[in-house]
């Protein structure tokens, strides 16, 4: 993910996250290459990470990362609400959130909105781990645009998480005010939403006008911070926002947690709390 293209040079992937700073891989293979109708969708086979996925040249996930990305954007606010039962996925078309939102007991029914169906069929042969809960009876799969989606439900979804790409092509409208605003309408009263936001390093004015847009919208929200080595700086920034006050800061269920906890890789419940720990120059624009 970044505000810029990859281009693949004899056997090395590059990623620019600014003119003068990326991200190279060594490849080994090149697995696919599809142009969709919304963006080009490429699989390559890296000696370092694994197998990656881009998305018109911004790397989205690896094997060797996934799981901080996707373990972060689902357990926090899936414990940190008191009793989640019904969750709405925007994007997400690897997979990866779906594959965590399972493990919890309490859950009847996701639903997915991914406008891609070919980043779904990729992953699904690519990425059979990440995209193993597509069999999942209480996984619904819904090919579509989701700010059309989103309109015809009100109060009825108790988290939401926002899986998509970074503000550009496809994903652009997931980051504008009235798809938060259509986001709050859809859940229940003491519902919660994550989102993605981008770089701490490059992007303090991106992660501050999201949250100025959230504020307006929800009673909170928060940032956080998770550790992937393939997103621009190393570091991420992820967003929870709540309906009542205090949802944002809920200490996470231990009970839940630990039904589940021996999966994980990334999340543990301190990692949970210290990831609201921000830099000082963070902080500053991010509350």
């Amino acid at each position: 993910m970044s505000d810029s293209t990859g281009n693949i040079g004899q056997s090395w992937f590059t990623e620019f996250h600014t003119p003068h700073a990326g991200l190279t891989l060594r490849i080994t293979e090149h697995l696919a290459r599809k142009q969709s109708p919304y963006q080009l969708v490429e699989v390559m086979e890296t000696v370092e990470y694994g197998t990656l996925l881009t998305l018109d040249g911004m790397v989205m996930l690896t094997d060797r990362d996934e799981h901080v990305y996707h373990e972060m954007m689902t357990h926090v606010p899936m414990l940190a609400h008191p009793n989640p039962k019904r969750v709405l996925v925007v994007g997400g078309g690897d997979g990866g959130c779906l594959r965590e939102i399972v493990k919890h007991p309490s859950l009847e029914k996701v639903t997915q909105v991914e406008i891609d169906g070919d980043v779904v069929d990729l992953c699904k042969k690519h990425f059979p781990d990440v995209a193993q809960a597509y069999s999942n009876k209480k996984v619904e799969l819904v090919i579509g645009d989701a700010i059309d989606y989103l309109r015809r439900y009100k109060g009825e979804f108790d988290v939401a998480i926002i899986d998509g790409s970074d503000p550009v092509g496809p994903a652009v409208g997931l980051f504008e005010r009235s798809f938060f605003t259509d986001v709050h309408d859809a859940l229940k009263p003491d519902g919660l939403m994550s989102c993605q936001i981008g770089s701490p390093l490059y992007s303090h004015e991106r992660i501050a006008s999201t949250l100025k847009h959230w504020r307006e919208v929800f009673t909170e929200a928060k940032a956080y911070l998770a550790h992937i080595p393939t997103y621009p700086s190393g570091v991420w920034c992820l967003g929870l926002a709540s309906r009542e006050p205090g949802g944002s800061s809920a200490q996470p269920n231990q009970v839940r947690f630990r039904t589940f906890s021996e999966s994980l890789r990334y999340y543990t419940l301190d990692i949970h709390k210290g990831a609201f720990a921000l830099p000082a120059d963070l902080a500053r624009v991010a509350t």
